[in-house]
């Protein structure tokens, strides 16, 4: 069931946010849902038992691959 969230701005702080979620294109319903959920998102401890911190490093056997990595995608050589 889903329940509803209310909550009171100031007039500064709701122009800004309806001059926000108009440049998104976004309601106000979206725009409260998607800054609740990254909130929530950010505000929880991590998930430990999630599969993905049980995995084991990959060796694809180049000592250097994670510089030419960053070099790649940062177009700079990385600092010795």
């Amino acid at each position: 069931m889903a329940k509803v969230v209310q909550t009171e701005l100031e007039e500064d702080e709701y122009k800004r946010f309806k001059e926000a979620i108009k440049h998104k294109g976004m309601t106000v319903k979206d725009a409260v849902r998607a800054a609740i959920t990254t909130w929530t998102s950010g505000s929880l401890p991590l998930e430990t038992k999630d599969p993905f911190f049980k995995l084991e490093p990959a060796d694809f056997g180049d000592p250097m691959l994670s510089s030419k990595i960053d070099e790649i995608l940062y177009g700079r050589k990385a600092k010795k």
